[in-house]
Order: C-alpha cells, then structure tokens, then sequence
C-alpha cells in the first residue's frame, strides 16, 4: 500500500491518503486496514466491517499510542471517525519509537531506505531551506520523517529553547534531534510522526522557533512540496523492508 494514494487539490479540506492502520471496534478483535482520507479532526476508514453511527474505535498506526474517537458516518466504502481532543493531543505530540536510530538501524530485510526531498523553499524573515528525510521503519510503510532547516545565518539555531510546529489550527512542539553548525549554516533536525507529515502535505507548516539568542522567529513551508515527497515514497518506486 502507498503512502499516498491520490492528492485531490479540489478538496482542501479533505486530504485522500492511504496509510496502513489497524483498528478495533467497541473493543472488539483487531482488523487490519488503511485510510481513505483524513481532515485535521477526522479520519475516513475503508473497511467492509459492519458498523454503526456512534460505536467507539480504537485506532493504531505509525508507532503512535492507541487513538481513540467515534464513528459519526457509515458509507459503502467504510467509515468517518471524528476524533476527541485527547487524541488529537497525543497524534500532534507523539513520535515514532527510536526514531533517532531509524535512519541507521538493520533489520530483518537490511538496511533502512531512505528518500530525501529536494530542498524546498521556506517564507520567513531570516533566510532558510527545509529538506525532508523518510525511512522505512519497524512497521511496513513509511512512518519516519525527519525535517531540516538549514539556514545561512547560523546565529538564528542558538540557545533554543523551544521549536513549535502547526497545521489547520493544530500545534505542536517538535521533538529536535539535534542542532549543528556546518560550513557557516545553522542546521535544525526535528522528527515527525506520519500523522504530523500527513498534516504538513495537506495544509503546510507553520514553524516558530524561539532562542535565548535571537527571540523569536517564524518560517513557512507550503503544503505542496510536503505533499510531492510523500507521494515519492511509493513502493514502486523504491524496495520496503518487510
């Protein structure tokens, strides 16, 4: 299964992507499936399962903790889930496990794949690039994504004390890898869990970073370039690890 499936443009509130979950319903055995689409407060499941408006599901995807929400729509192809605010709290803050090592680590099938996105170009008052870095990790499909900033002014990724991330309304704080300084240039290396890539592709970045050095300062990164490297992730195009 790809990551992404389609991109319609048409429905900017509608994201189609398709990305392997699992998910049971009133606490019953767990079924293997993928999306169908998603906003930034729901989920469409594709399922052939019988369900019925306002039965309680939990989903499990991409390393995150259990995601709990209801089901508001039935329809032929499956399911909408409306997620509450706990869960919405927990898909914007958790990350991927050992994500540090997701990069480097061997598993069964060998090395993790990578595929790097070509620089993309950033709004923001001081001059910077972002990249973006998926890998294969312990589960099928892509769920680890790294996002650098690199910027000539290396002054402006000192004394950080907190980088914050938002899409469609929703924030978070960024779980940062690490923080260098390379040939003159400041480089940030934060981590992103799919749902937070996922997020970025559909409504673009919106990124604060706060130092004790240069105050605050903010960059931002449109939805379509976020959304043109997700889709360069199909297997088709490069071997998965099983």
């Amino acid at each position: 299964m790809t990551v992404v499936q389609t991109i319609d443009r048409r429905q900017a509130q509608r994201y189609q992507a398709g990305f392997d979950i699992r998910f049971s319903i009133n606490g019953g055995a767990d079924i293997v499936s993928n999306t169908l689409n998603f906003t930034s407060r729901s989920i469409a499941i594709r399922s052939d399962v019988l369900a019925q408006k306002g039965d309680h599901i939990s989903i499990f995807f991409a390393g995150l903790p259990t995601i709990d929400g209801e089901i508001a729509r039935v329809f032929a192809e499956g399911f909408a889930v409306v997620l509450n605010e706990e869960s919405l709290a927990l898909m914007a803050h958790a990350h991927p496990r050992n994500s540090e090592s997701a990069f480097h680590a061997a598993g069964a099938g060998g090395p993790v794949e990578t595929v790097t996105s070509p620089f993309i170009k950033t709004q923001s008052a001081v001059s910077s690039r972002a990249l973006i870095s998926s890998g294969v990790g312990y589960q099928p499909g892509y769920n680890r994504h790294f996002l650098s900033i690199v910027t000539a002014d290396a002054a402006a990724i000192e004394n950080i004390t907190a980088i914050r991330i938002g899409a469609d309304g929703v924030k978070w704080t960024a779980n940062a890898l690490k923080f260098e300084q390379r040939n003159n240039r400041g480089i940030a290396v934060l981590s992103l869990n799919d749902w937070q890539a996922y997020m970025g592709a559909a409504y673009g970045l919106k990124i604060s970073v706060m130092s004790e050095t240069y105050g605050e300062w903010v960059l931002e990164i449109d939805a379509d370039p976020i959304a043109d490297h997700l889709a360069s992730l199909s297997p088709m195009q490069m071997a998965i690890s099983a």
